[in-house]
């Protein structure tokens, strides 16, 4: 049963047989790490720390919502979290007493290390122990998916200062081929390491340590770390790009952590390019108490003019008095713009009607759309099997398993069912520069989309734009329509019906494969051999340019007939692409309106200006007219489009 399979291995730490030294390499295969797919999550204990102990991790809260582990890579293993030196100073002073992480259900961890990590241009040449223990510790049997979270002590305190570059904090323990011991927050990403003795056919380097995309989790790994914190000691974090709308002001969520004992209100000054603005007051009419890491709602104003400028957020005063912290700055960037976008994010789905887990991608899907209605622009590609009447393969992004999704292209493979919520929301908190909009018009014989986008820029630069065509509501009556259902009585999924989420319980009684509607099929696209064929001019800083493009409409007999038997309920979809990342920085999408309905269609022209070029939707000069879209050039200086039929 696949839940995801993590689709970037970020680096190798391979040792250096003999001199004890590290090196940094790039695997050339995908590691992967698996969770289990579904099951009843136990609510996390508290932690049991002192007035003067402080959690230092990915988090500091008791989150914890699935559990996963490394299934092909058996053995005794390590697992770990990598703090920072931006992590760490705010503690330097404060001595290590522990590690705190959570267990799954019947799982044994054999002890717990802190290593401290030497770095030398980027690159680890060391590693050394600053603390462990051997202390084993058991997680009672339970359900699925279940867990306890341990606190391991140390006999010996290690006291925290700037000689500790970066620290490996985790737990050892025993991975077998069914085992999933590893506890995560699924609200929360960050990377994760694995030690486990993975050979070259496996992609690997024998015996060392191995660092995994996390798959927009973290581990439930906590430092413990004591002493005397103060009352009035917070440390502001960073909070990247704001855009306001000149002569607006806008309520910014800022991270606060709380390493105090109390946490009632602040003073603060924002800095614009060096420039300290006067001292503000907000008071949070609540104590947020002891430790842990809050958000505050916080204003920035726009500028005077245009443009963007460089934000310090400095906290003075923490419940009146001074703030105790060693770090008492944030930054980010402010944009002052004439008006704000709206982020719209694509989310490229891996299917197929022969994938049996599938269907839970279907429900996410559609959870999303109805959820964030425009925001939402989603791409079923059916491609898992090529018996699947809307299997289509110009264009493939390299999922390694089904269901799989990718939102803008730069998440890196999710499931889109448990995973996809998460990234979702995070993406539409990107800042967008650029807006498009996009509008569809078939042609005389519906053989032909005829699609026009034009996109309006803050920042000037070369993007590129790629088109695509979804369909909604597709169905059919032969064998070859119906979509394998892997969630259905008997399957062993699920025990029993009331087991299963609300929203997929409709799968038990559906059957081993249900004749299902389809939507947001990808039918057609501006890629031709994965290679895009659409072009995008280059983008003036608020101003904007258009872009124009044929797409042809499926010629499969069966696809066409669904399409059709659906009211041609076809959409066109205009999607901006960062040409350095290859990650959609902004997209629309649009109904494809019959002929002649839209600006695009015949242009009568009653001027006596005269046409001097013309070119196609690709932006090729052409020395006559042809059939679809033509640009034309006239001798007045205007540019116009016009159908040739």
């Amino acid at each position: 049963m696949k839940k995801f399979l993590l689709s970037a291995f970020a680096m190798l730490l391979a040792l250096t047989a003999g001199a004890q030294s590290f090196t940094v390499e790039k695997s050339p295969n995908p590691l992967g790490v698996q969770a289990p797919a579904f099951g009843a999550f136990k609510a996390p204990a508290k932690a049991n720390l002192a007035a003067n102990q402080r959690l230092v991790g990915y988090f500091d809260t008791d989150d914890c919502d699935n559990y996963v582990g490394v299934p092909n890579f058996t053995g005794n293993n390590k697992v770990a979290i990598k703090l920072t030196a931006d992590d760490l100073a705010p503690y330097y002073g404060k001595k290590i007493t522990g590690v705190r992480f959570n267990l799954g259900q019947g799982q044994t961890a054999n002890g717990v290390f802190v290593q401290n990590l030497t770095l030398e241009n980027g690159q680890i040449v060391d590693m050394a122990d600053v603390a462990t223990s051997d202390k084993s510790v058991t997680s009672a049997a339970g359900a699925t998916n279940t867990g306890e979270w341990h606190e391991v002590m140390f006999d010996n305190k290690v006291e925290l200062s700037s000689s500790f570059q970066e620290l490996f904090v985790g737990f050892n323990y025993k991975q077998t081929s069914s085992n999933y011991p590893i506890g995560v927050n699924s609200e929360v990403d960050g990377p994760f390491f694995v030690y486990a003795n993975i050979p070259a056919s496996q992609g690997g380097s024998g015996e060392t340590w191995y660092q995994f995309q996390s798959g927009g989790m973290s581990l439930a790994i906590q430092l413990i770390v004591e002493g005397d914190f103060g009352q009035n000691n917070v440390q502001p974090l960073d909070f990247g790009n704001v855009m306001v709308a000149k002569g607006k002001t806008k309520n910014v969520a800022v991270k606060f952590r709380n390493l105090g004992s109390k946490f009632t209100s602040i003073d603060y000054t924002i800095s614009l390019d060096g420039k300290a603005g006067a001292e503000q007051h907000l008071d949070f009419g609540k104590d947020f108490g002891l430790a842990g890491t809050h958000t505050v709602e916080i204003p920035f104003a726009a500028t005077s003019e245009i443009g963007k400028s460089a934000v310090t957020l400095t906290v003075t005063k923490v419940n009146g008095a001074e703030n105790a912290c060693a770090i008492k700055t944030a930054t980010g960037t402010l944009y002052t713009v004439e008006r704000e976008f709206v982020k719209r994010s694509v989310v490229e789905e891996y299917t197929g009607t022969g994938c049996g887990y599938c269907p839970r991608g279907h429900v996410g899907m559609h959870n999303m759309r109805e959820l964030y209605g425009d925001q939402f622009v989603g791409i079923a590609m059916h491609q898992y099997n090529s018996s699947d009447p809307m299997y289509y393969t110009s264009y493939s992004l390299g999922f390694q398993g089904a269901p799989s999704c990718m939102v803008n292209r730069s998440s890196g493979d999710l499931d889109p069912y448990n995973d996809l919520p998460k990234a979702f929301m995070a993406s539409l908190k990107e800042m967008p520069l650029i807006d498009v909009s996009v509008e569809g018009a078939f042609s005389e014989d519906t053989a032909y989309v005829y699609a026009k986008a034009s996109v309006e820029s803050l920042v000037s630069g070369d993007y590129d734009i790629a088109y695509m065509l979804v369909a909604d509501n597709l169905s059919g009556t032969t064998k070859s329509w119906k979509q394998s259902n892997y969630f259905a009585k008997g399957t062993g999924i699920y025990n029993s019906q009331s087991s299963m989420p609300e929203d997929l319980q409709f799968l038990w009684d559906a059957g081993s494969s249900y004749a299902a509607t389809y939507n947001d099929v990808l039918i057609s696209s501006s890629y031709v051999s994965s290679k895009n064929k659409a072009t995008l001019p280059s983008l003036v800083a608020n101003g904007s340019v258009n872009s124009y493009y044929t797409l042809t409409m499926p010629t499969k007999k069966a696809l066409k007939e669904a399409i059709r038997s659906c009211g041609n309920e076809v959409y066109v979809i205009a999607m901006v692409l960062d040409k350095k990342t290859g990650a959609i920085v902004n997209a629309r999408k649009a109904k494809v309106a019959d002929f002649g309905t839209t600006g695009i269609e015949n242009v009568n022209n009653s001027s006596e200006a005269t046409v001097v070029a013309r070119y196609n939707v690709n932006g090729v000069q052409i020395a006559a007219p042809v059939k679809g879209i033509n640009i034309v050039k006239m001798s007045d200086g205007t540019t116009r489009k016009v159908l040739v039929k």
